[in-house]
């Protein structure tokens, strides 16, 4: 019996989804430049990618606190703090986007994107290095 084979699966599951909120992430960033350089407004396509999005940091929150209760290693705080923050920064943006009829409500919507990829990132370098530390 492999005392590894859990722990890898539970790596393989974090980033898997890690890796599909940082290309969600990236795609609708782009996206929503090419929006903000034609000058268009926060439309209903808009909030659907942003909904997509936050299906996704949903998912990574659950399976974060599913995984990470039984996990040793200290971070957990950190870690959760940073989810946290990464499910809030679209929706404010999107609210602020919404509300600010500029080129550039769509503008800080995309940048809201980047700021989640950013916060994944660390998420996913506290998951390896402080949450899930195999002894």
């Amino acid at each position: 019996m492999d005392p590894f084979r859990g722990w890898v699966s539970v790596v393989g599951v974090i980033e898997w989804l890690y890796l599909a909120v940082q290309a969600t992430a990236l795609a609708l960033a782009a996206w929503f430049f090419v929006d903000t350089a034609r000058s268009k407004e926060v439309g209903r396509a808009n909030v659907v990618g942003v909904a997509v999005l936050e299906a996704l940091l949903l998912a990574q929150l659950v399976t974060s606190i599913v995984l990470a209760s039984g996990a040793a290693g200290d971070g957990k705080a950190m870690l959760f703090s940073y989810i946290v923050t990464a499910l809030l920064v679209p929706v404010a943006a999107l609210f602020w986007g919404s509300i600010d009829r500029s080129r550039w409500g769509i503008g800080t919507v995309a940048l809201s994107c980047l700021i989640v990829a950013a916060l994944m990132l660390r998420v996913h370098q506290i998951w390896e290095y402080q949450v899930n530390v195999v002894a």
